[in-house]
């Protein structure tokens, strides 16, 4: 039994499993989204409030504060809920090595040099320069993802509603015939 976990097989349906839960979860959200009664432009300002407050580093405060922001831009609180998902244990190399990248182009440090202080927790001992450099990376980032959530979000939302409401007028059409 204990060879079998280490086999390719087992090893194959793990990841496979993984994937498609990873797929339910991505497919619950989106129908999360999509769904919520409110006009297409205010959603998809929650979720980009949502997507920025999430990558941004907000040190466990990225829900809150995209909830406050979403209120006073009048966006739907809960898409921002719900775009600050974005940011988890998975996600947070990804963007805190982009952003570090991304500063340290901007300001033509070595990314080596910025990457190590931030895993050494250097940068959280005061404003230091790698803060600086990946603070900057981090708006960048931020405000690019947030942008492209923004628009992706919008068209999902209207796109969805249209394709409901041609299911309806299908169906009323069928009705009336009958």
């Amino acid at each position: 039994m204990g060879a079998e976990r280490f086999s390719t097989v087992a090893n194959k349906k793990r990841t496979h499993d993984r994937f498609t839960r990873f797929k339910r979860w991505l497919k619950l959200h989106y129908y999360k989204v999509v769904r919520i009664d409110d006009p297409p432009d205010r959603i998809a300002r929650g979720v980009a409030i949502g997507v920025f407050m999430g990558i941004f580093p907000t040190f466990g405060l990225g829900i809150i504060v995209a909830i406050v922001f979403a209120y006073i831009l009048k966006a739907n609180r809960a898409s921002a809920v719900l775009g600050s998902f974005i940011m988890n244990p998975f996600t947070i190399p990804i963007f805190w090595t982009l952003s570090s990248a991304v500063g340290a182009v901007i300001f033509w440090e070595d990314r080596e040099l910025v990457m190590a202080s931030i895993k050494n927790h250097q940068f959280l001992n005061g404003i230091g320069w790698a803060y600086v450099v990946f603070l900057v990376g981090n708006i960048i980032v931020s405000s690019t993802s947030a942008a492209l959530a923004y628009f992706i979000t919008r068209k999902w939302v209207i796109k969805h509603r249209e394709k409901k409401r041609m299911k309806m007028l299908a169906k009323a059409e069928k009705h009336d015939i009958e």
